[in-house]
């Protein structure tokens, strides 16, 4: 694996500021449509403690997999608009939009052509792969999503776990223009030293471009406030690479 990191950075005396983010965009806060939030009362209580944090705006992207949503992606815009509703009843001063994140899978085609794909700010458009198998021909929807004027964000490229031992294949992804986002609980070990190494060494290679909390439940939230005295997210914030502040 990629032993870069074998000493034990010593963590720092005071909490980062992540106010400096402005907007997280990947999280899963409206209730009961995928595996994050499970009711109103829930999704309020975690976008509190994102204000909390210094969020200014938030960017809730729900999973999108092959047959989702087939009453049709605008559902939703209907959806958002209720969490707004109920943000601000409870106080919330948190700006709140609407993205996905898509499986690249057999649907996304046909979701091109029924104009079906939900994006954010400047044509952006979240994108998964698998987390244990690697997506034949990959490269084809890649290009067949970018050919269509998608920019595209690649989520949590430090979890996709056939990358670990080619490299490579992070440079091709960056040669064609995927930005990368990497999930702020990766640098605490929520998901595993694997994904801790690999996240740190994308940061050592300069190759993120975006972190956002991925938030589906308190867990992550528990797994942010963990990261909030590392060296390495600091470093990552302080490069002047982020571009969450643009969104």
């Amino acid at each position: 694996m990629f032993n870069i990191f074998k000493s034990k950075r010593k963590e720092l005396s005071e909490d980062i500021d992540l106010s400096v983010l402005v907007t997280d965009i990947h999280s899963h806060f409206i209730p009961g449509i995928d595996d994050g939030s499970k009711s109103m009362e829930e999704s309020i209580f975690l976008l509190k403690q994102m204000e909390e944090f210094g969020y200014k705006k938030v960017i809730t992207t729900p999973h999108v997999y092959y047959n989702s949503f087939p009453e049709g992606i605008d559902i939703l815009d209907q959806k958002v608009e209720e969490l707004r509703r109920n943000a601000k009843f409870n106080g919330i001063k948190l700006q709140i939009e609407v993205g996905g994140e898509y499986l690249l899978d057999d649907d996304i085609k046909e979701r091109i052509k029924n104009n079906q794909i939900k994006t954010f700010s400047d044509n952006y458009m979240l994108i998964e792969f698998p987390m244990t198998t690697e997506p034949m021909a990959y490269e084809n929807w890649l290009f067949d999503l970018q050919l269509a004027g998608y920019n595209l964000v690649l989520a949590h490229p430090e979890r996709f776990l056939y990358f670990y031992e080619d490299k490579k294949k992070y440079v091709s992804l960056k040669d064609r223009g995927i930005l990368f986002q990497m999930n702020i609980g990766s640098l605490s070990g929520y998901y595993g030293p694997k994904v801790k190494e690999v996240a740190e060494y994308l940061i050592k290679e300069n190759m993120i471009d975006l972190i956002g909390s991925d938030c589906h439940g308190q867990r992550h939230i528990d797994a942010m406030k963990s990261t909030l005295r590392s060296p390495l997210l600091k470093q990552l914030i302080d490069s002047g690479k982020l571009i969450n502040n643009k969104l």
